[in-house]
């Protein structure tokens, strides 16, 4: 079954896979253009802010902050709720999970990324990753009910351990906020919450390798002095139900652990051209991986000046995704495509309240609560929505000066 909409003669159509950050500053661009028009397909109604994330497991935001529902974003773009389960380039169609079919004149592929466990043994059965909204909920109920069934008698006291995988951003910003959510339920839990640690692993011999080493350092540091047990060049080579095994053969028992340590595109769509080692569809200089299909963000393997791909980091994803809406413009009008050339703003973490690392250039760096307040002024302009920009602030504020953990009823 073939999607048509409208009655009149059709413009050339553009069906956007993926509602992220590429998708929707494409989707932004091409809205109100008269030679397009624009579908978005996505499995979820929400523009997911994966930033965040975090926040949502780890208690100190609700899960609507950051879900904001697709179908209110423009008006100009059809939304369309389903999974893709195939793509015929020759019809140009895509198949979708309710068994429909969409034509298209141009195909934009921006579906994100998912976690990787590198092939190591028991890691996807005992460790909880954090790419969806989902994944923070468990991480959630597990930091937070853990707390019940030790005081209940019900699991051992080594379950309030959480340790954590991967030094970049995300397990940097995680092990910071776990340790201020124990030293806030520790009020609550008096005998058995001093028990309760943080541990951040990383393969390599810094934390956030990407980053200049003094700021590694000062992140370490500032971790350190929070409680949470820094351990770096600490490979992990199993998992188990209770406990993750280094390569120098300790074992550390903990009843959350939580996998951190990188990500890859779906090996879903490697069937379209070539890719690189992380599953990554390697792109033309335009973004183009044919005449009539477009790929941005982190399914997208584009070498930036360095000549290594550009990281999996929204930034990319967003400044790719208005690349190709103003290329199908230029093309609509007869013009020469541009090569797509990114414009590096810099890096930030979060460490805790009042504490972050951020990187302008690699001479403008700086750290603690100007970085802190760069970092919630960043993210608020990257919001979708007004309603969730004043949500998250007055949650922001009020966190910042008395903070409980979010519970829900299941919890």
């Amino acid at each position: 079954m073939l999607i048509e909409f409208g009655g009149q003669v059709p413009r050339q159509q553009v069906v956007i896979v993926g509602a992220g950050f590429g998708g929707l500053a494409c989707a932004r661009k091409l809205r109100k253009s008269r030679s397009y028009d624009v579908t978005l397909v996505d499995k979820n109604p929400y523009q997911l802010f994966s930033p965040l994330l975090y926040q949502v497991a780890t208690a100190s935001l609700p899960e609507d902050d950051i879900a904001f529902p697709v179908r209110t974003v423009y008006r100009e773009v059809r939304f369309v709720r389903a999974a893709v389960t195939g793509i015929d380039s020759t019809a140009k169609t895509i198949s979708l999970s309710t068994g429909k079919t969409i034509a298209y004149d141009d195909l934009v592929l921006a579906v994100g990324s998912e976690g990787t466990t590198f092939g190591i043994p028991g890691v996807a059965e005992h460790t909880l990753q954090m790419k969806s909204l989902t994944d923070a909920r468990e991480i959630r109920r597990s930091l937070l009910r853990n707390y019940e069934l030790v005081e209940d008698g019900e699991l051992p006291i080594e379950s309030l351990n959480v340790v954590i995988v991967g030094g970049g951003p995300t397990g940097v910003e995680l092990a910071g906020a776990v340790r201020e959510l124990q030293g806030e339920i520790r009020r609550e839990f008096e005998t058995i919450a001093p028990h309760a640690s943080v541990t951040l692993l990383e393969a390599g011999p810094r934390l956030l390798p990407s980053f200049h080493p003094r700021s590694s350092e000062h992140t370490a540091k500032t971790l350190t002095k929070m409680g949470v047990e820094v351990r770096l060049n600490a490979a992990v080579v199993e998992a188990t139900a209770t406990s993750l095994r280094l390569k120098d053969g300790d074992e550390i028992v903990a009843g959350t652990r939580i996998w951190a340590a990188g990500v890859v595109a779906p090996p879903h769509w490697k069937f379209l051209g070539e890719t690189d080692r992380g599953n990554r569809l390697k792109v033309q200089p335009t973004m183009q991986l044919t005449d009539n299909v477009w790929v941005v963000g982190d399914v997208a393997s584009f070498a930036g000046k360095s000549g290594q791909p550009l990281p999996m980091i929204a930034p990319v994803a967003i400044q790719q995704g208005k690349h190709v809406a103003r290329q199908l413009v230029r093309r609509a009008r007869n013009e020469a495509l541009q090569t797509f050339e990114y414009r590096d703003k810099g890096q930030m973490a979060t460490i805790g309240r009042r504490k972050a690392v951020v990187e302008i250039r690699s001479w403008l760096r700086f750290s603690g609560s100007i970085a802190w307040l760069t970092w919630l002024a960043l993210h608020l302009a990257y919001l979708s929505g007004g309603r969730n920009r004043t949500s998250i602030f007055a949650d922001w504020v009020w966190n910042y000066l008395v903070w409980t953990p979010r519970r829900t009823i299941t919890e």
